[in-house]
């Protein structure tokens, strides 16, 4: 071959390399479109597909089978779709369900799945998934903590508590392959919030009873969203990537998330500073150096918690089964020396459960029971037999997987507890499943904790973690029965009004009995790169939650 036919070709090479450079940011700049591995067009400011990988790091899942334990995933995708999924406003939206509709009544409720659905491994997606999935996060067998988020539904507490045997009986059932029946106990005007919830998706009945608690493990799990799991390493990292089965409205645009794990008592930004990931939380022990860094203060984001961190009581048994003791603790606490000093302002005072960002919000009206008032509780301890805290057993404050952040607040509270009524509070930390599994078997007498809301509504707040339950059914062993009759009735009221007067009458009941004695809502804040987009920006200055269908990398 002459050197001069290999000149011509390199040329030749050359010049067609060039072109479709050209050409390619031409298309670009003349509203040309890229369309991704999921047939997704991507938004006109987005950077090519090779750059369309978004990185998170946080600890490593257990499992991703959150429909059974919630508290196992971490802060990882979960590769499912349940019939309706939150959107930005936390309200419900099409998913495997395209719509739905009620009786007149609010006790029956249709849902109607997407044609053409599919598992990843390529079989279709059924309302009988939906039955075996249901019955099984309820079955009894499986101790699913989160069981009780689904007791709306028609004879499930009692098929969960084993009452009844036939799981046959819940009021879920397929009237057809693409159409769901879901039949309430009471009227249950807010029933797509509850089928909404991230865990609420189906699950593939062949791979669970092949593979029984193994069966979300790599080369096990077969997924129904627009994610599916690439890869899973054990003690390194798991991927996520498209689904080409997936036929959803909720497609993402990135090609790949990669997500390093990492033990919780390691989070720090260095990560984040060192580019290898695009999105951290915050702690607020790094906040004020990257106040006064301008490039990562430029990062730094604020996003509704729609939480409250609480201390909750042993309340059958001494000490606190005695509502003055209950009463002292929840006012030794100065919650605005902790908002002001350790949270640098990053978090409300709370005396209530609801939220600010709730519309029950009653913030202030409850200060009048559980206020800093460190004079009313030293008296209220020496009425209950305990002058200065003398004679008080000592107690330990336990800690869910604490950050530094926590850790310090819990070591001011303890403190203040000390000073303020005279009692030995030591801190204990235990890992989020061992917490949780002492927490619903009642086997701590005092614990800081933390609510995120599920949903935007009163009944979540409220009912589902206030309402009495047996033990293992319930995070407290707190009950009264006039505030259980309060959320019963405001859980099946139609009229919007009275609902909202009778939850805020048993908040108010719930309060002032000293149930908990509550420490703040927090304001989440987070790092995220200036190259992630398809997040909303609030007028408030907060921004929108992250969205791992809806963000992309810009240009």
């Amino acid at each position: 071959m002459s050197r001069h036919f290999i000149l011509i070709v390199s040329v030749l090479a050359f010049f067609s390399t060039t072109s479709l450079t050209l050409f390619y940011r031409y298309g670009e700049a003349q509203g040309g479109k890229i369309v991704n591995s999921a047939g997704k067009t991507l938004p006109p400011d987005a950077a090519p597909l090779a750059r369309q990988i978004v990185r998170y790091m946080s600890p490593e899942p257990r499992s991703l089978d959150s429909s059974i334990n919630d508290y196992d995933t971490e802060s990882t995708i979960i590769p499912f779709e349940p019939l309706l999924r939150r959107d930005e406003n936390w309200d419900p939206e099409p998913a495997a369900a395209t719509r739905y509709e009620s009786s007149k009544d609010g006790k029956t409720w249709t849902f109607y799945l997407r044609p053409g659905a599919r598992w990843s491994d390529g079989r279709p997606l059924t309302a009988g998934d939906f039955v075996y999935s249901y019955r099984r996060m309820l079955n009894p067998q499986e101790a699913n903590p989160y069981a009780f988020f689904y007791y709306d539904f028609k004879n499930a507490r009692a098929i969960n508590r084993g009452e009844i045997k036939d799981p046959s009986k819940l009021g879920v059932r397929a009237v057809d392959d693409r159409t769901l029946v879901i039949e309430t106990e009471t009227p249950a005007p807010y029933l797509p919030y509850i089928v909404s919830f991230g865990n609420g998706f189906p699950v593939p009945s062949w791979q669970v009873e092949k593979y029984g608690r193994k069966w979300t493990l790599a080369g096990n799990i077969v997924s129904n969203s627009g994610f599916k799991l690439g890869e899973w390493i054990n003690g390194k990292h798991m991927t996520f990537v498209p689904d080409p089965m997936y036929n959803g409205p909720h497609k993402p645009y990135v090609e790949k998330v990669i997500h390093p794990f990492r033990e919780a008592a390691a989070a720090t930004i260095l990560a984040y500073e060192n580019n290898e990931v695009d999105y951290e939380a915050v702690d607020l022990t790094d906040l004020a150096r990257i106040r006064r860094d301008p490039k990562l203060a430029r990062d730094l984001v604020k996003v509704p918690a729609r939480g409250s961190w609480y201390v909750f009581f042993k309340t059958k048994q001494p000490p606190f089964n005695d509502i003055r003791v209950r009463e002292a603790f929840a006012r030794a606490i100065d919650r605005n020396a902790i908002v002001k000093t350790l949270m640098n302002d990053m978090a409300y005072p709370a005396y209530s459960i609801n939220p600010p960002e709730f519309a029950d919000h009653q913030g202030s009206a409850m200060k009048k029971y559980q206020d800093f008032d460190p004079v009313r509780a030293k008296q209220r301890m020496k009425e209950a037999g305990f002058p200065g805290g003398r004679g008080f057993p000592k107690q330990e404050l336990w800690l869910r997987a604490p950050t530094p952040t926590l850790k310090r607040v819990a070591e001011a509270m303890t403190a203040m507890l000390k000073e303020n009524i005279g009692v030995d509070v030591t801190i204990r930390a235990a890992d989020r499943t061992m917490y949780m599994n002492n927490l619903y078997n009642w086997r701590m007498n005092l614990g800081l904790i933390v609510f995120f809301a599920d949903y935007q509504d009163s009944r979540n707040m409220l009912d589902m973690i206030w309402h009495s339950q047996p033990q293992g059914f319930g995070r407290s062993d707190w009950s009264n029965a006039n505030f259980d009759r309060l959320v019963e009735q405001a859980g099946g009221e139609l009229d919007p009004a009275r609902r909202q007067q009778q939850y805020r009458q048993a908040e108010e009941l719930m309060v002032a009995d000293y149930a908990a004695a509550f420490v703040f809502h927090p304001i989440n804040i987070e790092l995220r790169k200036p190259w992630i987009k398809g997040y909303r920006r609030n007028p408030d200055g907060t921004v929108g939650g992250w969205d791992y269908t809806r963000v992309y990398v810009g240009k």
